[in-house]
């Protein structure tokens, strides 16, 4: 692993220009990659270290890394633990940054990414992380026709969660919840709480995103993002069976889908939102994880969800319940 020599010690806040740690996780996609890490050396701020967790077996990346190491502070972390919450904790454990960012490797950042939100965490003493709009490379034209939206990445009080960060529009402002395609933390905050490692699946582990904001929020911070850095998200394949986020249905996906979502709520919720977000996941849903809303609305327009859906949806919130009680210490 690499020994980095940079101080953490420093503030985010301070006068002269902290240091900044990239971490980047991938897996067997060398050429989204490479396309990644050419946008990072192009950028008008470098960064002080990009740290690219890769596996053992991932050869292919290994050699990318090596073929930028004369363009970036490139250097590859051995990625451990499971999925990309493991190889997450692997970079995290051996950055050194004040300020510690974190992207997809499918991700295509513009030349002033790192420079704007740098500016934008070091100026606002109460955020402790920051991102750009994720602009979705799917289906170009579909994303082109989609109206801009006001509402992202908000913890609405009644419990709905919503994203939107591909379409957001308006002026950069304060938001409760970041996409985690392009993000820049406080280093410190970052490391109190690290990435959750309780999520289910092999790869994605789709709601890590969520542990994170729920728990920015429980210690009284706010995240900020801003529509006018757009990134390009290629949106590559994955290497495992989630690809429900790729327009594929897969059950033991839905199951850790709606088991993520309905555990990071239960263990990282606070306050009246807690309950109401567990409430809006049974009564309304989403497409991915619907609810008797859902199935409302998909019966009216003929399209109800797939009995295979349903049933992965109540097993992952029902197998997140059961590991929350578990964990509850019994009164002796």
């Amino acid at each position: 692993m690499r020994q980095s020599t940079l101080d953490t010690s420093c503030s985010k806040r301070s006068s002269e220009r902290v240091k900044i740690s990239l971490l980047v996780p991938t897996l067997f996609r060398p050429g989204y990659l490479s396309r990644c890490l050419s946008a990072l050396a192009n950028q008008t701020v470098l960064p002080d270290e990009v740290l690219v967790g890769v596996r053992a077996d991932d050869r292919e990346s290994n050699e990318i890394v090596k073929q930028f190491a004369g363009r970036l502070p490139v250097y590859g972390v051995t990625a451990k633990g499971v999925g990309v919450i493991g190889s997450m904790n692997s970079c995290l454990e051996a950055a050194r940054g004040c300020l510690v960012g974190f992207l997809d490797d499918d991700v295509e950042l513009p030349p002033v990414w790192l420079e704007i939100m740098s500016h934008h965490l070091q100026r606002r003493a109460n955020v402790v992380g920051v991102g750009g709009r994720d602009l979705l490379q799917d289906h170009p034209e579909m994303r082109m026709a989609e109206a801009l939206t006001g509402d992202v990445g908000r913890f609405c009080w009644f419990g709905r969660i919503s994203g939107n960060h591909h379409r957001g529009g308006g002026q950069p402002r304060e938001v409760d919840l970041l996409r985690g395609s392009n993000c820049l933390y406080d280093g410190d905050f970052l490391r109190s709480v690290g990435f959750e490692t309780g999520l289910r699946g092999d790869g994605a582990q789709v709601h890590w995103e969520l542990a994170l904001a729920l728990q920015a929020r429980r210690r009284q911070k706010r995240l900020f993002y801003d529509p006018g850095v757009k990134v390009l998200h290629h949106v590559a394949p994955r290497k495992d069976d989630d690809e429900i986020h790729r327009g594929r249905f897969s059950y033991r996906a839905t199951v850790n889908l709606a088991y993520n979502e309905t555990f990071v709520v239960l263990k990282h919720g606070c306050g009246p939102f807690r309950a109401t977000a567990l409430i809006w996941q049974v009564l309304v849903g989403t497409h991915g994880c619907p609810g008797i809303g859902w199935l409302i609305r998909g019966a009216l327009r003929r399209k109800p969800p797939t009995v295979s859906k349903l049933r992965a949806t109540i097993e992952g919130r029902s197998l997140a319940f059961l590991t929350i009680a578990k964990s509850i210490p019994k009164e002796k």
